[in-house]
């Protein structure tokens, strides 16, 4: 029975460890109330200064997958930047104008600086319509095989995006991944 005990103890000490290493990470921000609560597997933790944003917040896999196509092991950037003219903004208008094809023309000319734009889609969040798209970046390291997916959100408060790059093969398995990952963020508003 000794051998026994100093075994169970031994396999449930390993189970709450490997349980622990893949249990997500959380991060938030005070100051503004940008916030992520990542599904198992993902980390969040301050990001780094961004010229776009006024705070961000850096996520990346611990497992691995979706693939990360910096060397830093960043998968992702969750941004926030605050918008005055965004003040008068309510729910009905914010989805009513996302729902217009102009407006997500403007979406798409602002993504076409940087690369070619597809897929672009409006998702719900926090009950506000937002925009999705896969862009295919037109420079960079090895930018023709990596893939962004962004998800832009306005709020009465300003924009929040979700910027995550993988490469070209592992786009159609990160997807849902990406979209889980979005489904956990909380927005200033």
């Amino acid at each position: 029975m000794a051998m026994i005990r100093p075994l169970y103890l031994s396999a449930t000490l390993a189970a709450v460890l490997f349980a622990g290493a893949a249990a997500a990470q959380s991060y938030g921000d005070a100051a503004t109330s940008l916030s992520v609560a990542p599904p198992a597997g993902f980390k969040a933790e301050a990001g780094k200064p961004h010229p776009q944003f006024e705070v961000t917040i850096d996520i990346s896999s611990k497992t691995g997958t979706p693939k990360a196509v910096n060397s830093t092991g960043q998968l992702c950037t969750l941004g926030f930047k605050s918008a005055a003219q965004n003040a008068k903004l309510t729910r009905e208008i914010v989805n009513e104008q996302m729902a217009k094809p102009e407006w997500q023309q403007l979406y798409r000319e602002m993504f076409e600086t940087i690369g070619t734009v597809s897929d672009l889609k409006l998702f719900e969040h926090q009950g506000f319509n937002g925009i999705e798209l896969i862009v295919t970046p037109k420079a960079g390291p090895n930018g023709q095989n990596t893939r962004m997916f962004t998800s832009t959100l306005e709020t009465a408060k300003g924009r929040t995006a979700l910027i995550c790059a993988t490469d070209q093969p592992g786009l159609a398995a990160a997807l849902p991944q990406f979209r889980a990952l979005r489904a956990t963020i909380h927005a200033p508003e």
